[in-house]
């Protein structure tokens, strides 16, 4: 009687790991920026130039996927445009909201010393006719022409001179405030205004960049924050911080803001780009009033290759309590900035 012998099992079979596979995830990577983009405050150094990084990509892969007719290349230059509108486009999209009863009109500008003429300060306020006006890298010129136009000012201007200085990168001595010396900055009312207390003298070396004051209106008592913090490039340059300095004022000012038992704007050159730590620490506390009900644009009107940065850094932020409405960003020859106009007020109950 024979005997038939088991069939011996056959060893499993290991699919051997496709590489090209992974190429299908790339068109994903943009998008991992939303969890990356805290995690280190260089990355604000990364939201600056991101549209830039975002446009060469996109080059690339377009390239690839005419060169080459690859469809992996084709989805990740489809992935970029869309990340692009997300992420540097959509920082600028019109938030709804209420119009502002007993407004008061909101301008900020930053001359850039050598750009805007005293002409044209009086031009910008003749045209737009703002009860309060927050001027910063202003010259003496400026302050006196702003002071002839404003009955109440609080403003502290440095010689003409000594900001050249700062600009070239200089830092001169016996300036108060930081290693890069003090802003010159002005808030210029038709309205009655008062200086009060900084309240972050004690946590960060100078304290304010800037003023924090009671203005009153009609409406009545708002705390205004007129600022103008130090650009996050090294912090060896013309007024200039490293990124993580920037961002420890930032959240200075932001915790200031949230103690405040009055409605509250803060407004001035941030030198917070939209997409960046910054901006999204005061717009935890604060609503972006330059979007209500309207488009942002970038502030930072500059020559190419600058403008692709598409930086907006000049801002007008409000409480919750508060509404916004008629804003505009002014394109001018004169100067370096966009100066922004807003109506600001309580919302209607």
């Amino acid at each position: 009687m024979s005997t038939i012998a088991p069939a011996e099992a056959e060893p499993e079979q290991h699919q051997p790991f496709d590489r090209k596979r992974l190429l299908w995830a790339i068109p994903v990577l943009p998008w991992l920026w939303y969890l990356i983009r805290s995690f280190h405050p260089l990355l604000d150094q990364v939201a600056i130039g991101l549209p830039v990084l975002t446009v060469i990509v996109a080059v690339v892969a377009l390239y690839l996927t005419v060169s080459r007719a690859s469809i992996k290349a084709l989805a990740l230059f489809i992935s970029l445009v869309a990340f692009f509108f997300v992420a540097i486009i959509g920082p600028w999209r019109p938030q709804s909201g209420p119009a502002p009863e007993q407004p008061i009109r909101i301008a900020t500008v930053n001359t850039g010393l050598y750009w805007f003429s005293d002409n044209d300060l009086g031009f910008l306020v003749n045209q737009e006719q703002p009860d309060l006006v927050v001027g910063v890298e202003l010259a003496e010129s400026h302050d006196a022409e702003l002071r002839s136009r404003f009955p109440n000012t609080e403003s502290d201007i440095l010689p003409l001179e000594r900001q050249q200085q700062n600009e070239v990168g200089l830092q001169p001595e016996g300036d108060s405030f930081r290693r890069n010396g003090l802003p010159s900055i002005g808030v210029y009312s038709s309205l009655e205004m008062t200086a009060l207390e900084d309240p972050i003298a004690d946590q960060i070396d100078g304290g304010l960049p800037g003023f924090r004051l009671r203005v009153e209106t009609e409406a009545g008592p708002v705390i205004v924050y007129a600022l103008h913090i130090p650009r996050p490039v090294g912090g060896d340059g013309a007024y200039e911080v490293s990124v993580s300095e920037h961002l420890e004022i930032v959240d200075a000012i932001a915790d200031a803001v949230e103690a405040e038992e009055l409605p509250t704007i803060v407004v001035g050159d941030l030198n917070a780009v939209d997409r960046g730590q910054g901006y999204r620490r005061l717009t935890s506390e604060l609503t972006d009033g330059m979007r209500q009900n309207q488009w942002a644009v970038p502030t930072a009107d500059r020559p190419l290759p600058f403008s692709l940065l598409f930086a907006r850094i000049d801002h007008v932020l409000i409480s919750e309590s508060l509404c916004a409405a008629n804003g505009k960003s002014i394109n001018t020859r004169y100067a370096d900035h966009r100066p922004l106009v807003v109506d600001v007020g309580a919302c209607p109950t």
